[in-house]
């Protein structure tokens, strides 16, 4: 029996994996989800674990190649992965480009050719050059870029819009086989060095010694009481020696590791050997309710072409150059959230972290300990999001106003609401300078039933995005069933769109949405989606039936398929299979 490892640099393919791979009684294969370096930490411990061999993709199998010495099977991009995708993008809005290796590039090319589709196809010949290719992209006005894992990476960064280009069975099928015949290629090995000094060892700080193309070289002894050493193989761990050897000088960086915040200080030694040392001290926010760290907050495009939407995308980069808080007001799922996260993007890219306050759960006072009390080991800059501003108590108010100004001296400070603040300053239960004095700029987002044009541009990306999470066949929508989608007026506006769109991909049996399935769903829904109606219909199948239930399930637990599967008692593939059968 081959004892085989699966890392898939994104969900979809570990989705589609999981469904093939008992498909042959001679090839065991496990899968796991890890991309570039988070695949080389899997991969790593892959070896350790006795694997015979690893399959992986891309630019993450390259990396893996470097690192283990196992044997590395790479699952090569097919013509049918390459069309599929370039029928996905058929339902995108602006210029398109595709960058890739040549073995993508020259394919695609041709299908593009083909297909009468203005795609520009680049080619690269190393990771390296993708950056500098997609800045020259979006000066030329694309916004819209297809490739592998690393573009669709770099693309966020860069803020245009990726779609990955996925693997589909035939791919994976294709690599099982050839893992099977590479299995005797190459022996397994692992080496390991470790440099010890007394005068760290007691520290009373966790402390580890890194180097960049060898891993952990030193750990003292409170970093064996409290962490493992997966921790230093974590992707954030990962560049954060890198950018210290690039740099040479000290960074500070949050990183997030098992459901805990950390502060990490690292700094070079003096050596030839780009020695690292990493002193790791616990997150301010790791155990406080209300209070949520996000370390490295990425950019969402922001779709569409109605006033409001071209208004939001035109005046993000003067919004965040603003130093006073921001007020962003709108109804519940008009992405108020998403917007503030932008905006601390475009200030401060993924070198800050945000981070979010709910003071519903957490007191003024607390606040102030957490902010002032340990300056010396919190963040020079980011931002901090206020949920509930709204709802301060009236004996608050006045210590919240002087909190929220004090803040802002030092961070970007972003306050959200519903739409309907101005109304309660004029009922006195919101102050009146807190809304009108304190922030530089109130930023209105629409309704959805305001922008129905948006609609399709909407739908065209959590199409997309489905496709990369969970490996989804849906490749497009039917202008008819965009119609009809337009005619609602959606209560929950774009959150109850998207939860509305990742159901009729889970009941769809085609490529395609069509209207019927638009009309089926909108009559079994409830009209408004706050009030949940938890009855199920007994019509149809006892498939049809269990389908429902699922749905509702998915609807309560916002689509948190670890949760619906856990709460349904089956596995995720086995859910996944349901939702897509």
């Amino acid at each position: 029996m081959i004892k085989a490892l699966l890392i898939a640099p994104y969900q979809g393919l570990a989705e589609i994996a999981k469904n093939y791979k008992d498909v042959d009684p001679h090839l065991k294969v496990d899968v796991k989800s890890g991309n570039l370096e988070d695949g080389v930490g899997i991969a790593k411990q892959a070896e350790a674990d006795g694997y015979d061999l690893i399959i992986s993709r891309g630019g993450t199998a390259s990396l893996i190649e470097e690192k283990v010495k196992v044997p590395v099977v790479d699952i090569k991009v097919s013509g049918y992965d390459i069309l599929r995708i370039l029928t996905l993008l058929r339902g995108t809005n602006g210029k398109a480009a595709l960058v890739g290796f040549a073995n993508i590039s020259r394919g695609a090319s041709t299908i593009c050719s083909i297909l009468d589709m203005d795609v520009r196809t680049i080619t690269i010949t190393n990771s390296d050059e993708v950056t500098e290719k997609l800045e020259e992209l979006k000066a030329e006005g694309f916004s819209v870029v297809i490739g592998d894992v690393v573009t669709v990476h770099e693309a966020e960064k860069t803020g245009l819009q990726g779609i990955l280009i996925t693997s589909g069975k035939e791919a994976v099928l294709e690599a099982f086989d050839e893992a099977k015949r590479l299995y005797h290629l190459l022996q397994k090995m692992q080496t390991q060095a470790g440099v010890f000094s007394d005068a760290l060892e007691k520290f009373p700080h966790p402390l580890i010694t890194v180097k960049q193309d060898r891993g952990l070289i030193f750990k003292n002894e409170k970093f064996r009481e409290v962490m493992d050493d997966q921790f230093v193989e974590s992707a954030e761990v990962m560049a954060l020696t890198e950018e210290v050897v690039r740099g040479k000088e000290k960074v500070w960086k949050p990183v997030e590791y098992q459901n805990k915040s950390y502060f990490l200080v690292a700094y070079p030694l003096n050596s030839d050997e780009d020695y690292v040392n990493i002193l790791i001290y616990n997150g301010f926010t790791q155990k406080e309710e209300g209070v949520k760290l996000y370390p490295n907050f990425s950019h969402k495009n922001i779709p569409g072409e109605s006033t409001a939407a071209v208004s939001l995308r035109n005046n993000l980069k003067r919004y965040a150059s603003m130093d006073a808080p921001l007020w962003i007001e709108g109804e519940p799922g008009t992405g108020r959230m998403t917007y503030a996260g932008n905006l601390h993007f475009e200030r401060f890219q993924q070198r800050a972290p945000l981070v979010a306050v709910n003071l519903m759960k957490v007191s003024i006072d607390r606040l102030r300990d957490l902010f002032f009390a340990n300056v010396e080991s919190l963040p020079k800059e980011g931002t901090v999001v206020f949920h509930n501003i709204h709802k301060i108590n009236e004996d608050e108010r006045d210590r919240a106003e002087a909190f929220i100004r004090d803040i802002s001296e030092r961070y970007q400070t972003i306050l959200l609401s519903p739409d309907d603040v101005e109304s309660l300053v004029k009922e006195g239960q919101v102050s009146h300078s807190l809304y009108y004095d304190v922030p530089e700029a109130r930023i209105h987002l629409p309704a959805l039933r305001n922008r129905t044009e948006d609609i399709k541009s909407l739908v065209q990306v959590f199409i997309a995005q489905s496709h990369i999470d969970y490996g989804s066949e849906t490749v497009g929508i039917r202008e008819e069933a965009v119609n009809e989608l337009m005619t609602h007026d959606w209560p929950g506006n774009i959150d109850q769109l998207k939860t509305t769109l990742e159901k009729l991909m889970a009941m769809t049996n085609g490529s395609f949405i069509e209207r019927k399935d638009v009309e089926t769903l909108i009559k079994e829904k409830p009209s408004e989606p706050s009030d949940f109606d938890h009855s199920i219909p007994v019509q149809g199948t006892l498939k049809d039936m269990e389908k429902r239930i699922i749905m509702q399930v998915m609807q309560e637990e916002n689509n948190n398929q670890s949760k619906v599967s856990k709460r349904l008692g089956m596995n995720r593939t086995t859910l996944w299979r349901k939702l897509n059968s």
